[in-house]
């Protein structure tokens, strides 16, 4: 038990870190298709609501790994769909920055 919530922990704590380097220093190299498909028009405003979400995205990682001891499978199904309408959230943020919104 101690394993998976490490585990849980440290993903967590990559997305925060992730999220922290996207919202302030505006470096969306670890996002998939940067400089290939798509180049951000407003930077400030693309690097804040996706450092926002990639953040939300770690405590809900930090927060699966602490509820899935009391609750077991049914905390990872509801965190995996809270992370699905995240990444949704990370896209169409990447379509409002393409369209100058």
């Amino acid at each position: 038990m101690g394993i998976e919530l490490g585990i849980g922990m440290a993903v967590g704590a990559f997305f925060i870190c992730m999220g922290y380097m996207v919202r302030t220093k505006k470096d969306f190299s670890l996002l998939a298709g940067f400089r290939v498909m798509w180049e951000p028009i407003n930077k400030e405003r693309l690097g804040n609501r996706i450092g926002i979400l990639l953040i939300l995205i770690g405590i809900i990682a930090i927060l699966t790994s602490i509820f899935t001891i009391w609750f077991g499978a049914a905390a990872g199904e509801i965190s995996g769909i809270l992370v699905i309408i995240d990444v949704i959230l990370i896209m169409i943020a990447i379509g409002l920055d393409q369209m100058g919104y």
